[in-house]
């Protein structure tokens, strides 16, 4: 932090507690107030065994950010995925970080969903991958707003019996 010259983006790109990047920027302001930088949230969403692939061609990228300096220059560095159609969601700090585990929550909730919709069924030729990428497609209907989406949290879908459900999904 002391040695920082010229504009600085800092950029944090693990899994963090909410919070995180405004403590990063107190610490860095506390050791040099003369600096010129931003701090900034750039959670990655890299599956196990595609890491590399995820980075090259991601579903999306996240920024958080608390100026729209650092959201012009975090713009231009991911501007090559513009070519690929990437989405890039700009928001604030605390709501990029959140996102990485509400995105591994959403993925553990679809999955004990469709477990337990196969369960409901428990026909032998049930395919349980395709069940998931067909609900999968669903969209959020356009009458949805944004107020929709406030309230208190909700807990993840679990089983029956009150635990977590792992995905076994097989083609057959």
């Amino acid at each position: 932090a002391k040695h920082l010259e010229g504009y600085t983006v800092i950029v944090d790109k693990s899994t963090v507690p909410v919070g995180t990047a405004r403590e990063v920027h107190n610490i860095v302001s506390r050791t040099n107030p003369d600096a010129d930088f931003d701090v900034a949230s750039n959670p990655e969403f890299l599956r196990e065994g595609s890491a590399i692939g995820d980075f090259m061609r991601p579903d999306r990228v996240v920024l958080g950010v608390q100026s729209e300096r650092a959201g012009n220059m975090l713009r231009e560095l991911y501007r090559p995925l513009n070519l690929i159609e990437t989405p890039i969601m700009v928001t604030d700090l605390e709501s990029a970080e959140i996102t990485k585990y509400a995105a591994n929550a959403f993925l553990a909730t679809k999955i004990s969903f469709i477990n337990e919709v196969a369960d409901l069924s428990n026909h032998p030729h049930l395919r349980r991958f395709d069940v998931a990428t067909e609900v999968g497609t669903a969209r959020i209907p356009a009458s949805a707003s944004q107020s929709d989406w406030t309230g208190p949290a909700r807990a993840p879908g679990i089983n029956s019996h009150g635990t977590a459900i792992r995905a076994e999904f097989s083609e057959t």
